[in-house]
Parts: C-alpha cells; structure tokens; sequence
C-alpha cells in the first residue's frame, strides 16, 4: 500500500474476549496501541466494534456466551456492557493523545432519510477534528429477530452483525480498505487433507459464499456474513482484509503490506470525488 488511506476496521467479539467469553482489556489496549501507532499511514479511521454483550457477561459476572442468553437479558448485557467497552477505548486511545467518539447505530437510524444524513453529517465531522469515530449496533434497543424496516436490507444480509453495517460505511466514505478481524486466519476452504486459507478473491460469488460456515457462540457474525460484507465494499471498490485478529501486530501488518488473512479485491475501480 502506498500514501495515507482512509480504512474502516471491524472488530469481532471474540477478538475482543478471552477464554471465558469475557472481554479482556488487554484486547481494547492492543487495538488502541496499533492504530495509534500507524497513525502515519492513515488518513482516516473509522471502528467498528462488537463486544458490548460479552462486557456486560464481564461486569455482570455472567459465565454464558452471548448466543445461549434470552433475547432480554442480552439487552440487559449490552446496555451494562457498552458504556464499560467504550470507557476502555477511550481510555487507551488517551494514552496515544488519540480522542475517539461514541455512535451506536439502529437499522432504523440508515433507513430514516433524516437520521440518516445526520449520521453522515456527525461521523464527517468527527473525522475533519481528527476524532476516531467508534460505531457499534445499539443492541440495548435493536435486535435481531425486528423485522427489517429499510427495503433495501435482503433477509441473507441482516444488519445486526455489525459486519454488514462496517461494508456500508466503507462504501460510503469511498474507503481504500476495510478490515475485518476475527479469531481465525482468514477464508478457508476444504481440501483433500483439511482446509486451505485462501489468500485472495476477486469479489465474492455464490460458490464462495457456499464453502461459509455459521455464526460464532460469541457474536452473530461468521464467515458467510464477513464475505457478504466483503461483496458490498467490493462493489462499491473497497478492498476488503479478512485476518486473525487475534495474532500479534496484525493491524500493522496489514497497513504494512504483509500478505496476512484473506484479501477480496473489488470487482471494478474505486472513484473518489
């Protein structure tokens, strides 16, 4: 990669928890301390981040994954845990002298024309003060099993796993690349002895999509969601990562050039105004 980029990075839950399921701060500390150290090769940066339910099972003490919970007590979970997730980045990007902004997102605010331009008139200025905008669902209110309200939305694509949500904003701001992170290396594919990580895609087809398994015990996401996002930022000529986001130094990696996770490159060209 050569020359500042403008990125978006989505940060999964489970590269945010540790072995209990619980979010670990040290996690919140390695993101902040990687994209503040880059700082000289990007441009902008936009997070988007889960982990709001699994702080909640953190502050609540709660031994339980987010997907065995009533749809209740997940509510109760994020709306605990998102103000401590957030604390945590702010306090770590503080460290770097680095201000960040909270936006938490419903389906309804991108279907509201009104609410919609708002967003988009809040997270550009956000980002001409130099303020990190951290953009997550507001699973305190909005929940998976609504139905969709924008016509737009196909049921295959729902917007509740912050994935989808990520590809949209990297079409809209025209981003050169958005970053996925989770806790496996990348796409695989089966083989005759296991699986293969694939190291590049150009766009996503109907074949790829079925080699995707399903969604994480941590977050509603999986692999056939990230690379249904991927065919969104492709389209609009976003380059997509799909990486380990739990190996060390990954997101330096990545802005290095270093051929890490999965790479989608868009199928047509990027145009900026």
């Amino acid at each position: 990669m050569h020359g500042k980029q403008d990125i978006v990075i989505k940060i999964g839950t489970s590269v945010l928890t540790n072995s209990r399921g619980w979010v670990s701060p040290g996690r919140v500390k390695e993101i902040a301390r990687q994209v503040s150290e880059n700082r000289s090769k990007i441009r902008s940066v936009i997070i988007v981040t889960s982990g709001a339910i699994a702080t909640g099972l953190s502050e609540l003490r709660i031994n339980a994954t987010p997907s065995s919970l009533k749809l209740t007590m997940k509510q109760v979970c994020a709306a605990v845990g998102q103000p401590s997730l957030m604390a945590m980045y702010t306090k770590y990007f503080n460290r770097y002298g680095v201000k960040v902004a909270q936006i938490l997102l419903t389906e309804e605010d991108l279907a509201n024309q009104y609410r919609y331009k708002n967003f988009w008139r809040t997270l550009s200025a956000l980002i001409e003060h130099d303020v990190i905008p951290i953009i997550n669902e507001n699973d305190a209110i909005s929940v998976k099993e609504l139905i969709p309200v924008n016509p737009y939305v196909p049921n295959s694509v729902r917007f509740g796993d912050n994935d989808r949500l990520s590809a949209i904003i990297a079409s809209k701001i025209k981003a050169d690349l958005l970053i996925m992170l989770t806790d496996v290396d990348g796409f695989m594919i089966p083989t005759k002895n296991g699986v293969k990580l694939v190291r590049e895609l150009r766009g996503v087809n109907k074949k790829i999509l079925s080699y995707a398994g399903s969604p994480s015990s941590l977050g509603r996401g999986g692999m056939l969601s990230k690379l249904q996002a991927a065919a969104i930022a492709s389209r609009a000529g976003v380059t997509t990562v799909i990486a380990n986001g739990l190996k060390k130094n990954i997101i330096t990696k990545i802005l290095s050039g270093e051929n890490v996770g999965t790479v989608i490159k868009p199928v047509r060209k990027r145009f900026k105004s």
